[in-house]
């Protein structure tokens, strides 16, 4: 722990320095993969989507639908004051179409993981400063969506994310409850139907526990056979890395993991930091920081 906070403060050190001499905005990157995701390298040659002003795109989750591919982000521009969700499609030579907002309310919007149960979609949005955990559908994709219902209420949490597993909905989520920072803390609710709800708090709560390390980064997936829970690291700074946490015990009394491999954005010397993977069958999608010298 006390190595962690010193390496903190030198890195908020170096931080400062380059934000005297650089300009930086999130971006996602994309592409198919001609296998399942098995190194990292893969994530080495993809194509990039950026804000044509250098503002916020981020929390990227991918959707294929009736054969076409689509991307629904965070966007924050110098319009509307907080962030919302857009959405867009994308295609194999690397090109993709104008944003369309998809939902943009009067409270922070953020981390659209976007799920499909039979054949409905569903999504669940980041709405930490409404102080709930939110469950939309879509009723005409990919643009119109409605609220089901409220999760949970009362309950400051980040990047909630759901994970069907042996038969149970299980919802990983960091809170600030007892703690000072979103990632501090790693909660686990569980239920057997996600859609009529009987949530209950996983005994071992906090399932993840330590400093600014346990934040969601995304859906788990398997990878090189393993179970992965993707975490993020913010130690270097916010979204500094990725880390991949092996789930080796999940069941509504046990929860255990263990650190599995780290993702650092080392694919461009411009990237600075990494905090969203998404990771299916033949798509992989994750967004970074650009650093721009001013």
């Amino acid at each position: 722990m006390l190595k962690r906070q010193i390496l903190k403060k030198w890195y908020k050190y170096q931080q400062n320095k380059k934000q005297k001499s650089f300009n930086s905005h999130w971006y996602m990157r994309f592409g198919w993969l001609d296998q399942p995701l098995t190194s990292l390298d893969q994530l080495k040659d993809l194509y990039e989507i950026h804000s044509p002003q250098k503002f916020t795109f981020a929390d990227s989750f991918y959707a294929e639908h009736e054969g076409k591919s689509y991307i629904f982000f965070e966007e924050v521009d110098d319009q509307h004051p907080v962030g919302f969700l857009s959405v867009l499609q994308v295609f194999k030579d690397g090109t993709y179409t104008q944003p369309q907002t998809i939902l943009k309310l009067d409270y922070h919007l953020s981390y659209p993981c976007i799920f499909k149960i039979e054949n409905d979609w569903y999504m669940i949005p980041e709405t930490f400063s409404n102080k709930t955990i939110e469950l939309w559908k879509c009723t005409e994709f990919p643009l119109k969506w409605e609220k089901h219902s409220n999760i949970l209420e009362n309950i400051e949490a980040v990047d909630s994310t759901p994970f069907y597993h042996g038969g149970m909905w299980y919802l990983f989520t960091s809170t600030r409850r007892n703690c000072k920072k979103f990632g501090d803390r790693l909660d686990l609710f569980f239920t057997q139907d996600i859609l009529n709800p009987d949530w209950k708090e996983h005994p071992m709560n906090p399932v993840g526990l330590g400093k600014i390390q346990y934040r969601m980064a995304g859906k788990p997936f398997y990878y090189q056979g393993k179970l992965i829970r993707p975490s993020q690291d913010s130690l270097k700074r916010y979204g500094g890395h990725i880390e991949f946490k092996e789930i080796t015990k999940l069941s509504p009394n046990e929860y255990q993991e263990k650190l599995y491999e780290t993702v650092y954005p080392d694919w461009l010397e411009d990237d600075d930091g990494c905090h969203t993977i998404d990771v299916h069958e033949n798509f992989v999608l994750v967004d970074a920081i650009r650093l721009t010298k001013k």
